[in-house]
C-alpha cells in the first residue's frame, strides 16, 4: 500500500490502546501527548545519526520511533519510518537522508493531528 494511502493516524489503534489500558482515556491522553512532546527530539536523533554515518545510533532511533508510532495508531509515519529502516540495513545512506524530508514532514503533520483530534477533543 502507497504510503500515502495510509491514514495519518488510525483511530482503532488509539481505541485499541485505550482498551488497553483499561478503558482509561486519561492515561492513554497522556500517552499521547508524551509521544507527541518527545517527537522534535526523536527526529533530531535520527536526523543527526543519519547525517553522521551513525547507522546504529540511527537504527535504535529509527525502531524506538517506529514502535511508538504504530502503538499511537501513527500509521502513516510509521511506514516511512520503516522505509528508513530498510535504506539503513542496505546501506543506502544518500537515499536515507532524502527520507529524512518525509520523515519530518509526516512527523509534524501526525503531532498536530494528534493534538487536535485527540489530546483536544473533548
Amino acid at each position: 500500500m502507497s504510503v500515502t494511502k495510509l491514514p495519518l493516524v488510525c483511530t482503532a489503534t488509539l481505541h485499541s490502546l485505550e482498551e488497553s489500558l483499561d478503558g482509561e482515556r486519561t492515561l492513554c491522553r497522556n500517552f499521547v501527548c508524551r509521544y507527541i512532546e518527545m517527537w522534535p527530539g526523536r527526529f533530531e536523533r535520527i536526523q543527526e545519526a543519519v547525517t553522521s554515518g551513525h547507522d546504529e545510533d540511527a537504527m535504535d532511533s529509527a525502531l524506538s520511533l517506529r514502535s511508538s508510532s504504530l502503538m499511537v495508531g501513527a500509521a502513516r509515519l510509521g511506514q516511512i519510518t520503516s522505509e528508513l529502516i530498510r535504506l539503513l540495513e542496505c546501506g543506502s545512506h544518500a537515499a536515507a537522508e532524502k527520507k529524512l524530508l518525509a520523515l519530518q514532514t509526516c512527523g509534524n503533520q501526525t503531532a498536530g493531528h494528534l493534538t487536535t483530534t485527540y489530546v483536544n477533543a473533548a
